[in-house]
């Protein structure tokens, strides 16, 4: 695997172009080498792995869903060194929405101390932090920017990328998306309609929706018709276009009446009415920003086939990974934050169990089955393009300690309680407020050392 090797990215052409301060286009990176941590492979299955679908795979990686950790920036030019440019069929992408939220996992601390409390704004050494959706305006769009232009290197020339975002900047990643991608190869903007919540007192109407934006990267790309069972079936009238008038007429029988079709099931349009996950839901796995099953399951049915490789570089609770699996396609997924990876290991673990036991019985089961929580459910999916994983990191990012863990430390050390609603002060420490605590601890090796 390359070390080190410069990558060339080429230019964002499309207008208009987007402008914020300190924008800089992404000539070029360095690709980082790759550091193997763990592999799930309790069959052997990929060493049996071959077939047409794999040709095209990388030698340096087994063949099997890859799960990296790291900065998804470092992670993605690894991949574009190592053989995955042009390779990714479809993206979808959930990346923090610059909303000024928090998200916080609490664990425990060793020791007499016991477990660590949140109190209001005020975060302890026990929190873990999965990652601060808080960002100045220029650094967030040049963040998004540069990990947009890394996405369509990877992106097949019929390749999709799906772009998550709510209220808060997609004004702003539409710009980006058309910038990058080209404003004429967008090919929907996808309303998720949900009942969230309907808090009393409010002063504006309530939030309860998310849009994802549809950007193909070439002229053509894949699209498989969706349908949904409609509540009670429904009567449309007949039609059939009309070549002396040159229209679309409607169909009449001998005696002039009209005929009318009776449907059960409609196309999926571009809102989706699909509930968020539910307290009590099997599929909950207390990650904060957890998508629902059905709303991946819609994306990847629609924009790709079994065998396509599907690209995740914010895979969360690993959601988009757990359905690519279920539906017969490979996949790669990525984060920063380590209770991701884990909890993505942990889920591809369940599912890959679940339908190895399945494969063991394919005499009187040939087709398997739909694998959803714990029970296999009645419902024929694509067989598993894959029954492993492996997991690697990317330029020992384990090593290093994150920027929230840094600056929690240094606020800790310094005495400072956190404020969360400044954008350029950290926090204050006797009634004065705190700039940037953590200049003065530069990181050296991938450790923190005081000047």
């Amino acid at each position: 695997m390359a070390e080190g090797k410069p990558l060339e990215i080429s230019k964002a052409k499309g207008r208009p172009m987007l402008t914020w301060v300190g924008k800089r286009p992404l000539a070029h990176i360095i690709a980082y080498p790759a550091q193997h941590i763990e592999t799930y492979d309790p069959t052997g299955d990929a060493a049996q792995r071959a077939g047409e679908a794999w040709n095209d795979w990388p030698q340096g990686y087994p063949r099997g869903g890859l799960l990296f950790h790291g900065d998804n920036k470092e992670v993605l030019a690894h991949l574009l060194a190592n053989g995955f440019r042009g390779k990714v069929k479809l993206v979808y992408i959930d990346p923090p929405f610059d909303s000024g939220a928090d998200y916080v996992r609490k664990v425990s601390l060793r020791g007499a101390t016991g477990t660590a409390k949140l109190d209001g704004e005020s975060y302890a050494l026990g929190e873990q932090i999965q990652y601060t959706d808080i960002w100045a305006n220029d650094n967030y769009l040049q963040f998004m920017y540069e990990r947009l232009l890394l996405l369509r290197e990877l992106l097949a020339e019929d390749g999709s990328i799906y772009l998550h975002c709510d209220w808060h900047k997609g004004h702003l990643l539409r710009c980006l998306m058309d910038e990058v991608f080209g404003a004429e190869s967008i090919r929907n903007e996808i309303v998720w309609r949900y009942s969230k919540y309907q808090m009393r007192g409010m002063s504006r109407f309530v939030n309860n929706h998310d849009v994802l934006y549809w950007y193909g990267k070439g002229d053509t790309v894949t699209y498989n018709l969706l349908t949904e069972p409609l509540d009670e079936p429904k009567l449309l009238k007949r039609k059939k276009w009309d070549r002396e008038t040159a229209k679309i007429v409607n169909v009449r029988d001998e005696d002039g009446k009209l005929i009318y079709d009776e449907y059960f099931e409609a196309k999926v349009d571009d809102v989706w009415d699909i509930d968020i996950i539910g307290a009590t839901s099997g599929e909950r796995s207390d990650y904060p920003t957890q998508k629902p099953e059905v709303l991946l399951d819609r994306i990847i049915r629609a924009s790709s086939n079994p065998g396509d490789v599907v690209l995740d570089c914010f895979i969360g609770s690993g959601t988009t990974a757990a359905i690519v699996q279920k539906l017969g396609r490979r996949w790669i997924g990525c984060d920063i934050n380590k209770g991701a990876i884990q909890t993505t290991v942990k889920r591809l673990m369940a599912i890959m169990g679940a339908q190895s036991k399945v494969r063991a019985d394919e005499a009187e089961r040939p087709t398997l089955p739909y694998f959803d929580g714990d029970d296999v459910g009645q419902v024929d999916s694509p067989t598993p393009t894959q029954l492993s994983f492996a997991v690697y990191r990317v330029n020992d990012y384990d090593l290093q300690i994150q920027h929230n863990e840094a600056v929690n430390l240094a606020c800790d050390y310094m005495g400072i309680v956190r404020t969360r609603s400044d954008a350029f002060f950290d926090g204050t420490r006797s009634r004065t407020s705190c700039c940037r605590p953590t200049r003065g601890w530069p990181k050296r090796g991938g450790r923190l050392t005081r000047r």
